[in-house]
């Protein structure tokens, strides 16, 4: 079995997370699950396997994904 991703705790805000040969990254419909929050998945599919991450926000639009050149 290989390892998909290696994750570093930096302090206590932050985290570090090392992911090789990463080939698509993907993000779910955002879902209100209670009142004012919502939650999305960000997926990390990589040749060893996938990493998904749960995220919560207090509005969809902070689940959005942007790319470098939409900034």
């Amino acid at each position: 079995m290989k390892t998909v991703a290696s994750i570093s705790f930096l302090d206590n805000h932050s985290l570090s997370m090392d992911i090789e040969a990463v080939h698509q990254l993907e993000i779910t419909h955002p879902i209100e699950v209670d009142t004012g929050l919502w939650t999305a998945s960000l997926l990390i599919r990589a040749d060893s396997g996938t990493v998904a991450i749960q995220l919560l926000a207090d509005a969809p639009e902070k689940l959005a994904v942007k790319t470098a050149s939409q900034e």
